[in-house]
C-alpha cells in the first residue's frame, strides 16, 4: 500500500545536506557535483524523493558560497538553502531551522535526511520507511538500515586482526532518516552544543534516550565513498534507465 499525503496529517519534507567536500573520491570539486550516469550525483537522489507522492517538499542545504546549484532545474516544491556548517550535522541543524523559519514546514511535520552520496534510492524503499514509521503513533522516527550479514573485525595495529566481533543484532545504517521537523532540531542542536560524536541523525536521538524504529533497506542503496562505489552505481543507474 502506498502512504498518500492528506491535509488532515502532518505534511512530510526531504533535507538533504550537500555542503561536504567528498574528499576521500579524489575529485577537483565536491563528489555530489560530479557528473555520474549523466547527472551530477545529487540529483538522482533529488529526483527520487520529489517523485514520491507523499513528499510535500524537497530542501537542499547547500555550502554558503555554491554556484554548482545554480544551473539545476527548478520546480516549485525543491527548494535551496545555503546553510551549510563546518559538520553535516551542522548542515541538517541549519537546514531543518530554515525550513521552520521561512514557513516551509511545522514543528509536527516529518523529515527525511537523506545522504547527496546515496543516488541509488528508489520511490519503494522512501515509501517503505514512511509507512512503517507513521504505522503507530508510538514511533519517534526510524531509519532504512540492513542487518550486517559480513564477519566482523577489529584491527589491531599495522592492520592486522585483534578479534572477530559478534554481528548478532548489528545493523547498518543507510538513509533516509525520518524524524519530526522540530524534535529533530532540538536533540541535533542539543547534541552539537555537547560536543557529541553525532554519525548521523539517529545517533543525536539515541542520546536523548528515544528509540528510532529500524526498518529494512536495500543494498543499492549504498553511499558512494571510494572509487570503485562510483563505478558499480554507475553501472546501477545506467540499467535502472535501460
Amino acid at each position: 500500500m502506498t502512504f498518500t499525503q492528506t491535509a488532515s496529517l502532518p505534511r512530510i519534507h526531504a533535507l538533504i545536506p550537500c555542503a561536504g567536500s567528498g574528499s576521500r573520491m579524489g575529485f577537483k570539486k565536491p563528489k555530489q557535483y560530479e557528473q555520474l550516469a549523466g547527472l551530477p550525483m545529487v540529483l538522482h537522489a533529488c529526483r527520487t524523493l520529489m517523485k514520491v507522492d507523499a513528499i510535500a517538499s524537497v530542501h537542499v542545504g547547500l555550502a554558503p558560497d555554491d554556484q554548482e546549484s545554480l544551473a539545476w532545474p527548478t520546480e516549485s516544491h525543491f527548494y535551496r538553502h545555503f546553510t551549510g556548517g563546518g559538520t553535516r550535522q551542522e548542515t541538517v541543524l541549519q537546514t531543518a531551522g530554515a525550513i521552520l523559519e521561512q514557513g516551509l514546514g511545522l514543528s509536527d511535520d516529518w523529515v527525511l535526511v537523506h545522504d547527496a552520496a546515496r543516488p541509488g534510492l528508489s520511490v519503494k524503499l522512501v515509501e517503505q520507511l514512511i509507512e512503517s514509521v507513521t504505522a503507530d503513533p508510538k514511533h519517534v522516527g526510524g531509519i532504512l538500515a540492513l542487518p550486517l550479514a559480513d564477519t566482523l573485525k577489529r584491527q589491531a595495529d599495522q592492520q592486522v586482526i585483534a578479534q572477530t566481533l559478534p554481528r548478532d543484532g548489528l545493523w547498518l545504517a543507510q538513509t533516509p532518516q525520518m524524524f519530526r521537523l522540530g524534535l529533530l532540531c532540538e536533540v541535533l542542536r542539543k547534541g552539537i552544543a555537547a560536543g557529541a560524536d553525532l554519525t548521523d541523525e539517529a545517533s543525536a536521538f539515541e542520546r536523548e534516550g528515544y528509540q528510532p524504529l529500524l526498518v529494512m533497506g536495500d543494498i543499492q542503496n549504498l553511499k558512494v565513498t571510494y572509487p570503485s562505489d562510483w563505478d558499480m552505481m554507475t553501472q546501477l543507474l545506467i540499467h535502472r534507465r535501460a
